[in-house]
């Protein structure tokens, strides 16, 4: 699209100036070639005599991503009046490949977990579009934070590139304190979050959070252990505990499952487990392309899971449980942010007997924000979020946001139920220490009866 403009302007410039515009009648090619190339530069024929030059570049990004990262399309345009001929010639020089990638800053990493994160495989050809993803996917882990751009270093010996990355060790491990009252029903809620990232430099994640309500009380928790027996695939153990005090019902689930990085944006895990009333087996994918891990300015993250649970002779039937989730954040002007939220999920078949605490934990900042956390049970539901946020930087950010939904009733009630939350928050980021601040409303309720959320992070 962008190359039909540019031949568009360069059309209306020359009749803007009154003369003849000058076009490629005929275009000859000098040198080695092939026909893929003559048929990447044919739509210069026809077109203005300085339409070639994007498609030049297009080429060669073609071929700098195949290795030949000193490629150069010359051209030049041969004839007088205004139909001319043009000749070309691709000097696509030496083919390299990649060398094992190095960081030249403290990452905190050791060298051979620091070049597997990076996705740079030695002895690939190089691809500068490879080596941009590689810089995106390392800035949104959150184990580092870029301090200098990346340089390439040439083999003296060999034709190997050595990606140089300047890649400082981030404080991303963090301890959370979240502390909410709904002065509707007059409750407090608690909910602490630990998270330790890249641990003693491996890649090791681990992950544990705790909730307590008035009724109920919920603990998860899972491991990684990266690239076992020498592969590409991580190890995950995780699991969760569920009590709801108002039907006196407890439930324990455990799984282990593997997981793997698929290019440099996608990641997909398989895992089996076990509950107390079932087995469990799931699939699981996702889509990453933020640009950053704290206060993202940009990108998308979409994660999909589907859950087959199988009957045990005391469980209740065989139930798939899907659901999705999609966000995208977009810039609008100066620190002006855009953030687009969907997620949406069921319980297949629609007439499956389930147990209370099969169906899908409703309220809080991940779903229903004008809810308490996890209030609300349901076999499927739908919502979509539009926030306005104002950042800056990696300091501050203030959003405003309006999020209408719908959602399953449950017995004694039949039939969807609509709902629309809205509100603001505010996040504060000093040095290691980070506040964060929201207050959010349902649809029906009075401005003084929504949810208070104050909470406190700090960062190792």
């Amino acid at each position: 699209m962008w190359k039909i403009v540019y031949i568009l302007l360069l059309v209306a410039f020359a009749l803007a100036k009154g003369g003849e515009v000058c076009t490629v009648d005929s275009i000859a090619w000098v040198g080695e070639h092939d026909a893929f190339d003559e048929s990447q530069m044919a739509p210069a024929r026809g077109n203005p005599c300085d339409a070639w030059k994007p498609l030049a570049a297009k080429l060669e990004r073609y071929y700098e991503d195949k290795g030949f990262v000193a490629v150069r399309v010359l051209g030049n345009l041969r004839g007088e009046g205004p139909l001319r001929l043009l000749e070309l010639r691709l000097e696509r020089g030496p083919g390299y490949v990649w060398a094992a990638p190095e960081n030249l800053d403290n990452g905190g990493t050791k060298a051979e977990v620091f070049r597997k994160l990076s996705g740079l495989e030695e002895g690939d050809p190089v691809s500068l579009s490879d080596l941009e993803r590689s810089e995106r996917k390392l800035a949104r882990l959150g184990y580092y934070e870029m301090t200098a751009p990346t340089k390439l270093f040439r083999d003296a010996s060999r034709n190997r590139l050595i990606p140089a990355f300047s890649m400082r060790r981030a404080n991303v491990s963090c301890a959370e304190g979240l502390l909410t009252y709904s002065s509707e029903d007059n409750v407090w809620e608690g909910l602490v979050d630990v998270e330790l990232y890249n641990i003693a430099g491996t890649a090791r994640d681990l992950m544990l959070e705790g909730f307590s309500g008035e009724d109920s009380r919920h603990l998860t928790g899972s491991y990684k252990e990266p690239w076992i027996f020498g592969t590409s695939w991580n190890a995950v153990v995780r699991g969760s505990f569920d009590e709801d005090s108002e039907i006196s019902e407890k439930t324990a689930v455990g799984e282990l499952g593997v997981t793997r990085d698929i290019g440099f944006d996608f990641t997909l895990g398989v895992f089996l487990g076990i509950s107390n009333d079932g087995k469990l087996s799931s699939f699981e994918m996702s889509y990453v392309s933020l640009d950053r891990f704290i206060l993202p300015r940009s990108g998308w993250r979409m994660d999909g899971s589907l859950v087959w649970k199988m009957d045990r002779s005391d469980s209740l039937d065989n139930f798939l449980k899907a659901n999705a989730r999609m966000v995208a954040y977009m810039p609008l002007y100066g620190n002006f942010i855009s953030r687009f939220t969907g997620a949406a999920g069921g319980v297949f078949p629609t007439d499956a007997a389930l147990g209370r605490m099969d169906l899908f934990a409703l309220g809080g900042l991940e779903s229903f924000k004008g809810m308490q956390y996890r209030m609300l049970r349901s076999r499927s539901f739908g919502f979509s979020e539009f926030a306005l946020l104002w950042q800056d930087g990696y300091d501050l950010s203030v959003e405003v946001f309006y999020q209408p939904g719908l959602y399953r009733r449950m017995n004694p009630g039949h039939g969807w139920a609509r709902e629309q939350n809205y509100g603001l928050g505010f996040t504060q980021y000093r040095g290691n220490w980070s506040i964060n601040l929201y207050y959010a409303l349902r649809n029906g309720c009075n401005y003084l009866d929504g949810i208070l959320g104050f909470g406190v992070k700090t960062l190792f």
